[in-house]
């Protein structure tokens, strides 16, 4: 499959045959003010921040009410201790806090290496605005030799701008 964005209207178009890539997120079904927003990830396709409008981003100046991480399928690598942080990007790249959902203490081994569990984030941004940037979610490991797993990453956040 090929995405090919317009250049002026910013609109994707699909070549080929379609598959879903949710690394790039969504935003659920919500009313109100309080939004909810869901990326997939597996192991070997982490989330980054692309200069495009494609994936979903948490808007300037929202506040983070809760990050939670899903573990689909357990984490594993090649090393004895692995942990996982997810954070903020802007699309060019620079770091809004590249820990601010969850950071390596709340998705350390332990909790990322069984599958089922749902691990609530403690960043420095949860609770808070994230700033005057719209951000997209990163996720990185400690580790560069992952063989296993896959997870959801739930986002809910205020916006009523």
């Amino acid at each position: 499959m090929t995405i090919e964005m317009a250049p002026k209207r910013g609109v994707a178009n699909h070549y080929g045959v379609r598959t879903t890539n949710n690394k790039y997120g969504g935003q659920e079904n919500s009313v109100g003010i309080v939004k909810s927003a869901e990326w997939e990830f597996s192991y070997n396709d982490l989330p980054v921040a692309l200069n495009s409008n494609l994936p979903q981003v948490i808007p300037a100046l929202a506040t983070v009410v809760s990050a939670k991480l899903v573990v689909d399928a357990a984490f594993t690598s090649t090393s004895t201790t692995t942990d996982l942080t997810v954070g903020l990007e802007q699309k060019d790249g620079t770091d809004i806090d590249i820990d601010g959902l969850l950071t390596a203490a709340n998705a350390d081994q332990a909790a990322i290496g069984t599958a089922g569990n749902v691990v609530t984030g403690s960043g420095a941004l949860v609770g808070k605005t994230i700033g005057a940037a719209a951000g997209q979610v990163i996720v990185a490991s400690s580790a560069d030799d992952l063989l296993t797993g896959s997870a959801r990453l739930v986002v809910e956040y205020i916006y009523d701008k």
